[in-house]
Formats: C-alpha cells, sequence, structure tokens
C-alpha cells in the first residue's frame, strides 16, 4: 500500500475498526494508527442493543459475533433496600428484526472488524503512537513514533477515533465542551456466578451508596461489575477498594476471582465541532457520556457509520463535503438532545439519594415492570441515536424501524430513559 490514502482512521477500538471497515465497503482507501500493541480488553461496553445490531449484520460481522459472544433478551432492576427486583423482557415486534441484546467485549467486536477490514485492503498499524499533523489545501500529513522513529503518513482526510483524550482533537484545538462528573468509575470483570443471587444477565442496582452496572460477559462466568466512587479517593488505590464493594454486591461471598479492572472518568462533553479542515471526529473522541444506559458506545458507534457513509460519499463525488458540517450538527444535536438527557437520568435514578424520590422511581419501575409493551419500548429507544443519516441513497436510511412499528409505543408510552 502507498502512503498515502484516502482515510487515516487514528484509533483501533470498536468505533475506528467499524467505522474503517465501513468505509472500505464504500472502495475507500483507509489506514488505522493505534499506538497500542494490539486491541487492548479493558473493562468497557460489553451490551449491544438492536439498533447496532443493524450495523454488525450490514457490515457482515452479526453471524461471527454471535459465535463469539451471547444473546439476552432479560434487564433486571434491582433495589436492594427495598427488597425489590424487576425484570423486563424483550419481545418480538413488527419492524423491529432483533428483540435481543447481544454480549460481547469491544475488544472482540474491534478485532473480527479488524479481520474483515484487512480482508478488504485496509492497513492497521500497531505502536504507531501520533504526535502532530500538518493540513494543506489537497491533502493532510500525519507525523507518528514507533520503536524510536518517525514516521510520516498523507490522506485526504484524519478522522479521530481515539477515546475521551484524543490526541487529534486536541491537535486540532477543538474544545471539549461539557462537564466532568464529580465520580469515578470503576469497570471490573470478574468470575463470579451473579445470578446465583438472583440477577439477570444485565442489570441496575439503584442505591445511593452501592449503585452498579452488572453484566454477564461470556458462558465461562465472566461477568462485569461497574460502580461509582467519589473521584476525590486517590485512583491509585482503587483496586484496594474493590473488595470493600464486593462485600455488598456479592452478599459477603469470597468466591470470586478478579480477572481485570479499571477506574476511569465520567464525562459529558462533545466536540465544540466535529468537521474542522480536513479533521473528522468520531465516538468518543466526539463525544463521551457516562455509561449510564450503554449509550456511549451505542451513539459512538452510530457516530462513525454516519461518517462513513457520508465521508465515502465525498470521496465518491457524490456528495459536497459542506454534508460534513451537518455531520457534525447532527452527531452533536444527538449527543445532547437524546444520548445526554437518557444517560444522565439512568445517572441520577441509579445514585439517587433523596427517598421521596427514590419511592417514586421504585413506582415508575414497577409500572414498566408491569406493562406488556415494555421491552419492546425499551429496544426502540435505542434507535434515537441514529437520527438523520443526512442524504438520500444512504445504505442506513432504513435503518430505524421505528415509523414502521404499527402502534407507536415511544409516542403512546412516553420516552423511556
Amino acid at each position: 500500500m502507498s502512503n498515502k490514502t484516502d482515510v487515516l482512521i487514528v484509533g483501533a477500538g470498536p468505533v475506528g475498526m467499524l467505522t474503517a471497515l465501513a468505509l472500505a465497503q464504500t472502495g475507500a482507501s483507509v489506514r488505522v494508527l493505534e499506538k497500542e500493541d494490539d486491541i487492548i480488553n479493558s473493562p468497557r461496553a460489553a451490551v449491544y442493543f438492536p439498533s447496532t445490531l443493524v450495523i454488525l449484520e450490514e457490515l457482515g460481522l452479526l453471524e461471527e459475533l454471535l459465535e463469539i459472544g451471547f444473546t439476552n433478551r432479560t434487564f433486571g432492576t434491582h433495589i436492594p433496600e427495598f427488597g425489590y427486583h424487576s425484570v423486563v423482557v424483550s419481545e418480538p415486534i413488527d419492524g423491529v428484526d432483533y428483540d435481543y441484546q447481544l454480549h460481547a467485549g469491544q475488544d472482540d467486536v474491534a478485532r473480527v472488524a479488524m479481520k474483515h477490514a484487512r480482508a478488504l485492503g485496509v492497513e492497521v498499524l500497531f505502536g504507531h503512537e501520533v504526535h502532530g499533523f500538518e493540513e494543506y489545501d489537497d491533502h493532510i500529513a500525519v507525523m507518528t513514533r514507533t520503536g524510536g522513529s518517525e514516521q510520516l503518513y498523507q490522506a485526504d482526510w484524519l478522522i479521530g477515533a481515539d477515546g475521551a483524550r484524543s490526541t487529534v482533537r486536541k491537535l486540532a484545538g477543538i474544545e471539549f465542551e461539557g462537564h466532568t462528573w464529580p465520580e469515578r468509575f470503576v469497570a471490573t470483570n470478574v468470575k463470579f456466578d451473579f445470578s446465583k443471587l438472583g440477577y439477570c444477565q444485565a442489570n441496575f442496582v439503584c442505591d445511593p451508596v452501592n449503585m452498579a452496572v452488572i453484566a454477564q460477559l461470556d458462558r465461562d462466568g465472566l461477568w462485569r461489575c461497574t460502580y461509582m466512587e467519589d473521584s476525590s479517593l486517590p485512583e491509585d488505590s482503587y483496586v484496594e477498594r474493590i473488595h470493600q464493594r464486593y462485600e455488598y454486591f456479592m452478599a459477603g461471598s469470597k468466591d470470586y476471582q478478579i480477572v481485570s479492572a479499571n477506574p476511569y472518568t465520567l464525562h459529558q462533553r462533545a466536540g465544540e465541532t466535529l468537521h474542522k479542515g480536513r479533521i473528522l471526529l468520531a465516538g468518543d473522541a466526539a463525544h463521551a457520556t457516562n455509561p449510564c444506559g450503554g449509550l456511549g458506545l451505542t451513539s459512538g458507534v452510530w457516530t462513525g457509520i454516519i461518517l462513513a457513509d457520508v465521508l465515502g460519499a465525498v470521496i465518491r463525488g457524490e456528495e459536497d463535503a459542506t454534508i460534513l458540517d451537518r455531520y457534525s450538527d447532527e452527531r452533536r444535536r444527538i449527543f445532547w438532545d437524546i444520548v445526554t438527557p437518557a444517560a444522565t437520568e439512568n445517572k441520577r435514578m441509579l445514585q439517587e439519594q433523596d427517598m421521596d424520590q427514590r419511592l417514586k422511581d421504585m413506582a415508575a419501575i414497577k409500572a414498566l415492570n408491569d406493562d406488556p409493551d415494555s421491552g419492546a419500548m425499551l429496544m426502540l429507544f435505542a434507535f434515537k441515536v441514529i437520527g438523520d443519516v443526512l442524504r438520500e441513497g444512504s445504505r442506513w436510511a432504513d435503518a430505524d424501524p421505528t415509523p414502521r412499528v404499527a402502534l407507536d409505543l415511544a409516542g403512546r408510552k412516553g420516552q423511556i430513559h
């Protein structure tokens, strides 16, 4: 492959690799640069809603990922102080092709996408840390450090898909607007059978001190337990506190094995623009949300996929580059108007301290539990992150099934967060 490509993507996570694959399928030449030595297996998002399954199937990945992960149709909400547990079950509805969620690691999704992308000629270079770029009228030159040497790569377009701390965004001078939450999340992968304590394969635990999101990760007994702690606590000693928190979540059991753990900062931020010159942003580099409700990866993947579609059209000469400004405006709208309110409300409910409000929350959860349409409503909400696909003829034009659903459950029942 020559040094110059149509697109350079920085970041080989799931958003970067899915975006690379989608662009390659449009005929674009793509190179991916990743500073780490391999795809990282860190405790991050692991549940893929039907709105994301649309992408995985269209890109040709779903069948393979179903063999790696597993499907789940239940979601539990637990309020231990009140001894309350509810279960919402996904039910088939007309107009929606999937009545389940896929549980799989981010690294699995990225690795499968990388295999398919490489088969189409995408070059993925690990151990390449981007430290600068120079933008010209007709291309952009990106400088990297690798193995003690300097390498220069050229492309028509540069996509930053390198996470909330994005180097590309910082080098471009794009402000990351919004706020950072006062808590940090600690995500842990642990060998422990939470099901014996009454947990479903995906769960919220609502508690003012010990809130958590708990989900099964694979068929071999690996689970994710993510909880919040005050960010004023020293981060370097977070591992020492894991066992204290497990005492609560595991009802005193010591029969567990911690596989991995990672603390991370909670943001509610988006780039002031996702398009500046020849630079574009996707995934957490574009917008980062607290993960309560699983909308971060869901919206991040769709941002990358919509970008691949419109940028591919620009490269082929089918669209003017002004569509990239519309891309920026629409994806920022989705983040601030759809993702942020939902994730913020979920976070509030999970850690609510006011007793009167907690009782109101439990009443709302009970109503949802008793509603036979609740599973359908929950599935439909995640399709809202698709938004406007921005152009006629897009392969994603029919991705949102909501208008095709005979009963407009979202409108009739109200929004579900």
